[in-house]
C-alpha cells in the first residue's frame, strides 16, 4: 500500500473511532437524562401523595365552622341508617355532620390509613359539607381499626381524643386533616404521637389529650368501633350506607359520584 493510501486509511480509522466515541457519549447522556427523569417523576409522585394527592385544599376553620357537627353515641345512629344493639358501643361517641331532619342519611365506615377511604374522602368532602350545611344530608363518620398497622389504631385514638376533649367542629377539621396528611400504607415509618398531637393543635384540638391517648394505646374505642362495623357486616373500607342501603360502585370515586347524584335528587 502506498504512503498516500496508508494516510487515508489512518484518517478513515480515526474518523470511525471518533464517530463511535460520539455515539457512546450521546448514548451515555441519553441514559443519564432518562435516569434523571425517572428520579424526578418518583419525587413528584411522592410529593403529590404526601401533600394531599388530588390537589384539593384542606378544610379551613371557616369552612368547617359552617357545617353543623355533633357527637353521638355509636349506638345512637339515625334509625334509617344502621341500627346496632352492641352494649359496649353506646357511650362511645362518633362524629355526625348535618341536621337530623335531612332527607338523606349516610354512614361512612372508614380507616384513616386506608388509601381507598382517602380517595372517597377527597371525592366526596366538598359536596358532603355543602349538602350538610344546606340540610340535605346527615353524615355519620364511623372510623374503625381495620388495617393491621399500628398507625391505624393511633389515628383512631387521636380522633377519639379530639372528639371527646375538644368540639365536634374541631373533630371534623381533624378528621379531614388525617386524610390530607395520610401516610403511604406501606411506609417504612408512620407519624408518631407527637406528630398527631401537632396536627390536632393546628386545627384547634387539645394536643396533650391526643398525645396521651396515642401513647396509652388504649384499645377501648377501637373495640367499640370494630364491634359496630361487625354488627353492620361491613366487608371492608370504605363501606357507605345511604338510608340503610349499601352504596355500590366500581371505585371510591364512582361511589362518591353516585352519592352526589342521590343527594341532588
Amino acid at each position: 500500500m502506498s504512503k498516500t493510501g496508508r494516510e487515508e486509511g489512518r484518517r478513515e480509522r480515526a474518523a470511525a473511532i471518533q464517530a463511535e466515541q460520539a455515539r457512546s457519549e450521546r448514548n451515555r447522556k441519553l441514559a443519564l437524562y432518562g435516569a434523571v427523569v425517572v428520579v424526578l417523576a418518583v419525587i413528584a409522585a411522592a410529593v403529590f401523595w404526601y401533600s394531599g394527592g388530588s390537589g384539593s385544599s384542606p378544610t379551613t376553620a371557616a369552612d368547617a365552622a359552617k357545617v353543623p357537627a355533633r357527637a353521638v353515641g355509636m349506638s345512637g345512629a339515625p334509625a334509617t341508617t344502621i341500627a346496632t344493639t352492641d352494649a359496649n358501643a353506646g357511650s362511645t361517641p362518633n362524629l355526625v355532620i348535618g341536621k337530623a331532619s335531612a332527607p338523606t342519611k349516610v354512614v361512612v365506615y372508614e380507616d384513616f390509613l386506608c388509601p381507598y377511604c382517602r380517595e372517597f374522602e377527597e371525592a366526596s368532602r366538598d359536596f358532603l359539607h355543602a349538602a350538610a350545611e344546606q340540610g340535605k344530608v346527615e353524615v355519620e363518620y364511623r372510623p374503625f381499626h381495620l388495617l393491621p398497622e399500628q398507625y391505624s389504631l393511633d389515628a383512631l385514638n387521636a380522633f377519639s381524643a379530639v372528639l371527646t376533649k375538644s368540639s365536634p367542629s374541631v373533630a371534623l377539621r381533624f378528621h379531614d386533616l388525617l386524610y390530607d396528611k395520610q401516610p403511604y400504607e406501606q411506609a417504612s415509618s408512620f407519624p408518631d404521637a407527637s406528630k398527631l398531637a401537632s396536627w390536632a393543635k393546628s386545627v384547634g384540638g387539645d394536643s396533650s389529650a391526643v398525645e396521651d391517648a396515642v401513647n396509652a394505646n388504649d384499645p377501648a374505642f377501637a373495640k367499640a368501633a370494630d364491634a359496630l362495623s361487625t354488627a353492620a357486616k361491613v366487608p371492608g373500607t370504605p363501606t357507605i350506607f345511604v338510608n340503610g342501603q349499601t352504596l355500590s360502585g366500581s371505585s371510591p370515586t364512582d361511589m362518591a359520584n353516585k352519592l352526589q347524584t342521590m343527594i341532588g335528587k
